[in-house]
């Protein structure tokens, strides 16, 4: 008896907990305190953790005049990374915790500001935009036009029922607390709530990631916010 009440009292403090974190839900955007604006950007439909994958270095490859090659100095031999710990600037074989925001939906932009972040990247009208945070450093060696057309390759967005629409570019923002891959997509790709599930799959140098954004959840108010 005494331990059927402590799982039901587990299970209400949880319950309480989890409604406590989404106070932000059932308020307006000026209303929202600094940890609600901090809670949507952290754990909310419009930002997604998620532990990326080491791909195997014989697997990286980038293109030049349309010839898929391996990168310079690696082997086209057995690959022996994961005993040496990866690539340079990546200390260990664990993969990182990555952060992906839907930076264009209009919730996710009203908590950077009320978060004062002013790092949050800046955003042109007409796109759709998906930001990736927790890179390793090593992982992204510049800003450099060249690097982010590497990423623009191997990021998609795929839905059923319909075509996978690719990234129009990329942009990489190195800040002070480590790079920020930007990925922006043409609002003309139509993004609705009849998709109810978007899933996004990109990679960073040997990293790899996929996140699905439920646009049954991407709802402020009533309002669908992409």
């Amino acid at each position: 008896m005494l331990q059927k009440s402590r799982i039901v009292l587990f299970a209400l403090s949880a319950i309480l907990l989890k409604a406590a974190d989404q106070d932000w839900k059932d308020k307006q955007y000026p209303e929202w305190t600094e940890d609600d604006a901090k809670e949507v950007m952290k754990d909310s439909p419009w930002a997604k953790t998620v532990v990326g994958t080491i791909v195997k270095a014989s697997d990286v490859v980038h293109r030049s005049g349309g010839i898929t090659a391996h990168l310079p100095g690696m082997s086209r031999r057995r690959d022996t990374s994961s005993q040496t710990g990866g690539n340079a600037g990546s200390s260990s074989s664990q993969p990182p915790t990555l952060t992906l925001r839907w930076e264009s939906a209009l919730p996710m932009r009203e908590a950077e500001l009320k978060a004062h972040d002013i790092g949050a990247p800046s955003l042109e009208d007409g796109y759709y935009a998906i930001a990736v945070y927790g890179i390793p450093r090593g992982m992204v060696k510049d800003d450099s036009k060249e690097l982010a057309d590497e990423f623009k390759k191997q990021a998609i967005i795929k839905r059923e029922g319909k075509k996978d629409t690719k990234p129009s570019s990329v942009e990489i923002l190195l800040r002070d607390d480590g790079p920020v891959v930007l990925y922006l997509f043409p609002k003309s790709a139509e993004f609705n709530w009849r998709d109810h599930r978007i899933e996004f799959d990109g990679q960073v140098d040997k990293l790899k990631f996929s996140q699905s954004f439920s646009t049954d959840e991407m709802r402020f108010h009533g309002t669908l916010e992409l």
